[in-house]
């Protein structure tokens, strides 16, 4: 037997004892409770890295497209595990975590859903059900939500970033004004005060 067909064996030998039964082609898609940006998120069966699907980046309390796709039993079983491969940004560290299926709500087969927790952990959930039906069997109902601190923290730095904005502007009108023309002083002017009503209406905003 040579090299190369003893390699397929050994694979195929692996996915058999990972997917045992008939096997169903799922669509991939992440959620993200965190507040960190996930730069990477994959699935793969364990023991074989090449047998992976996703690869998404997810920014915090986000949600990813769907990829396809990925192998999965179309009965679970108790037995039933795959390895979710992550890394935060921009930390350049490839975790790899195995995880449980737990049941198929339903028992049906569905899109497999890789989940990352704000805790920095990560799970899996193979579902027929999105996040906000009753069906849906992760830890979590519903969709990534951003807490109050998040929003709050994303909103200060837009405030930061369009001072820094109205402060380059204003600067370079006060020292290039002789160099341009009408119009362009008037344009100029009109993005400042659009710049000045914006702020003015982030600091004014409820997180």
């Amino acid at each position: 037997m040579s090299a190369l067909l003893k390699r397929q064996l050994l694979r195929g030998l692996l996915l058999a004892a990972c997917l045992p039964g008939v096997v169903m082609a799922a669509s991939i898609q992440v959620l993200n409770y965190s507040s960190r940006e996930v730069n990477y998120i994959a699935v793969e069966n364990p023991g074989n890295t090449n047998s992976g699907g996703g690869g998404d980046s997810i920014d915090p309390y986000g949600q990813g497209g769907t990829i396809c796709c990925f192998s999965v039993p179309e009965k679970w079983h108790a037995e039933l595990n795959v390895v979710v491969a992550y890394q935060f940004y921009p930390d350049p560290t490839l975790h790899r975590e195995t995880v449980s299926i737990p049941p198929y709500p339903n028992g049906k087969a569905g899109d497999i859903w890789l989940i990352v927790y704000e805790d920095g952990s990560v799970g899996a959930v193979v579902s027929h059900y999105g996040p906000s039906l009753p069906e849906w069997p992760g830890k979590i109902k519903g969709y990534p939500v951003a807490t109050k601190e998040y929003r709050t923290q994303r909103r200060k730095a837009k405030i930061e970033l369009e001072k820094k904005w109205l402060d380059t502007m204003e600067k370079g009108l006060a020292r290039n004004s002789n160099k341009m023309t009408v119009t362009e002083i008037d344009e100029l002017k009109d993005v400042i005060e659009y710049k000045k009503k914006l702020i003015q209406s982030l600091e004014g905003m409820h997180p």
